[in-house]
């Protein structure tokens, strides 16, 4: 709790009073208490099956950005490395791959990188994907994801970043490919502090480019491809050290917040996860006493509920929680 100070000059019993009534707050929590210890053993709901918990869950997101710098790929001239193509693929779950091939990967989305990030090309020196929240990865769909390096001949000729998957069809002949699986980036993100601090976090990943014959495939309408060794030399392969920039898709610059009076650049990395920071996620409770002439604040993580600490998912769930478990309270609503 975080007391904020009060302009009010109060008597010794006035302040005795004044912390009377703000103990009005403390007798709910208690009984909360009480009640989670006992629903424990015989829960009468689960807060992840909540419609809101759900929406909330789906909808929180990370965006990749990948880009490669000159001062870390120094081996190769750029035509060595240039075009690069960056899909985010899965392999498709129906097929055994066959000897000398990979699996067949299907792609959401593809981008085109033609220069390095030095170079400050708005359109082709990075590459942004959207994949599910770090915490989801492993338990989803998403964990088969993998973000697939290709280098061919073949140019696309598109006017951005973003490429067609039509176009990407008629790609097919010599190239060199590799791999990044998003599983190993989550597993580096999931204890990440900064993340949770609202902060962008910067990775890398060495990705060996293997020689392959790119064979495009049609399955179902869907736009999928496939890698073949034995049509090419088995030798040529050769490292990209690839830059990744993560961070939660939607959150707001923070610094735009009215909160952020403080960057904090010069605390310990150790001493960040005991600052609490308003953030995508975090809610302010000022509480009202003494006849709302007083007031104290308090800041939780992850839309908690200040009084029994339930994550709530969203502002919207929130406030849904307060309304019909604390209606002892009148609660007002500002969403900034």
């Amino acid at each position: 709790m975080c007391r904020q100070p009060s302009t009010l000059h109060l008597s010794p019993d006035e302040q005795l009073a004044a912390e009377e009534t703000f103990k009005l707050y403390c007798k709910p929590v208690e009984l909360c208490n009480v009640i989670q210890k006992r629903a424990l053993d015989n829960p009468a709901f689960l807060q992840r099956c909540l419609h809101y918990m759900i929406q909330a869950r789906r909808k929180k997101r990370i965006q990749l950005t990948a880009s490669l710098s000159r001062g870390t790929n120094t081996e190769w001239p750029d035509q060595n490395i240039f075009p690069l193509y960056l899909l985010l693929a899965t392999p498709t779950s129906d097929n055994i791959p066959l000897e000398g091939h990979s699996p067949i990967y299907r792609f959401s989305h593809a981008c085109l990188l033609m220069s390095f990030s030095e170079l400050d090309s708005k359109d082709h020196s990075k590459a942004t994907f959207i994949i599910p929240d770090v915490k989801n990865i492993a338990t989803s769909r998403a964990c088969n994801l993998s973000i697939i390096l290709i280098r061919c001949e073949g140019q696309v000729g598109e006017n951005n970043c973003s490429v067609e998957a039509s176009a990407l069809r008629k790609l097919e002949g010599k190239c060199f490919w590799g791999k990044i699986p998003i599983n190993l980036l989550g597993s580096s993100l999931e204890n990440c502090v900064t993340l949770n601090l609202g902060h962008t976090v910067e990775l890398a990943s060495t990705v060996t480019m293997s020689p392959s014959f790119l064979e495009p495939k049609f399955l179902e309408q869907d736009s999928c491809l496939t890698f073949c060794s034995h049509k090419v030399d088995a030798t040529g392969s050769y490292q990209l050290q690839v830059g990744i920039s993560v961070q939660e898709a939607g959150a707001r610059d923070m610094s735009e917040s009215p909160y952020n009076s403080y960057s904090y650049s010069d605390v310990p990395p150790s001493s960040l996860p005991h600052i609490i920071r308003l953030r995508a996620g975090n809610v302010l409770f000022n509480f009202k006493y003494y006849n709302n002439t007083m007031q104290k604040t308090e800041v939780t993580e992850d839309f908690a509920c200040a009084f029994c600490l339930v994550k709530c998912g969203s502002y919207k769930g929130l406030g849904c929680h307060l309304n019909s478990t604390h209606d002892l309270f009148h609660f007002e609503f500002w969403d900034i």
